[in-house]
């Protein structure tokens, strides 16, 4: 039976999807820093625990005043006391706040453009995307100068104009803008806020 997709040459929905889906997990940002953060607290205390072993079976025994200090007053305390509850309080907030900020996404720093072929993931970083929307932006008669700002969800365009009257600018903007964005076609579309500031009398 033949597809629309082979008489075509366009693809399937569910290739769609799954082109959509390999991009969004190729440029998903990642933070590294909570892992960081754990894999040293880890380290120390694998060390530190590897240093006092080897010199107690050496016949030495690591005498470390901080941490023998604090198995002594350790071992002498219960599991109501005051200190022991807010210590383990403590450990237990710092590690939700490590996980949260692992699972939770970081700052993503390129943006997935849609090619609707899960073999090909294209993306675009965020100051490359800046200065195309800039460019286009300034592309319009009229424009003196244009800042811009990418976010995660819109684009913002602020344009400077001599003219202290000019009708339709801000759509001309919109319009100009939004058909670079159709042209670099992202995953997620961001919304575009167009702002005109006029010259002063």
């Amino acid at each position: 039976m033949t597809t629309v997709e082979q008489v075509t040459g366009a693809p399937g929905t569910a290739v769609v999807r799954r082109a959509r889906r390999t991009a969004r997990r190729a440029f998903r940002p990642r933070r590294s820093w909570p892992a960081f953060i754990a894999a040293v607290l880890v380290l120390a205390a694998a060390v530190l625990a590897g240093a006092v072993a080897v010199s107690a079976i050496a016949g030495v025994p690591l005498r470390v005043p901080v941490v023998g200090d604090a198995l002594e007053r350790a071992a002498g305390m219960r599991w109501s006391d005051t200190a022991v509850l807010v210590a383990a309080g403590g450990a237990a907030l710092l590690g939700l706040v490590l996980l949260v900020s692992a699972l939770l996404p970081g700052r993503a720093r390129w943006a997935a453009l849609r090619t609707d072929d899960p073999d090909l993931v294209v993306g675009l970083s965020r100051p490359a995307l800046r200065r195309a929307v800039a460019a286009a932006a300034r592309g319009v008669s009229g424009v003196r100068g244009v800042h811009t700002a990418v976010r995660r969800r819109a684009v913002r365009v602020r344009v400077d104009t001599e003219l202290r009257e000019r009708t339709g600018l801000r759509d001309e903007v919109q319009e100009a803008v939004e058909g670079r964005l159709d042209e670099l076609a992202p995953l997620r579309r961001p919304k575009v806020r167009v702002r005109v500031r006029t010259a002063k009398a």
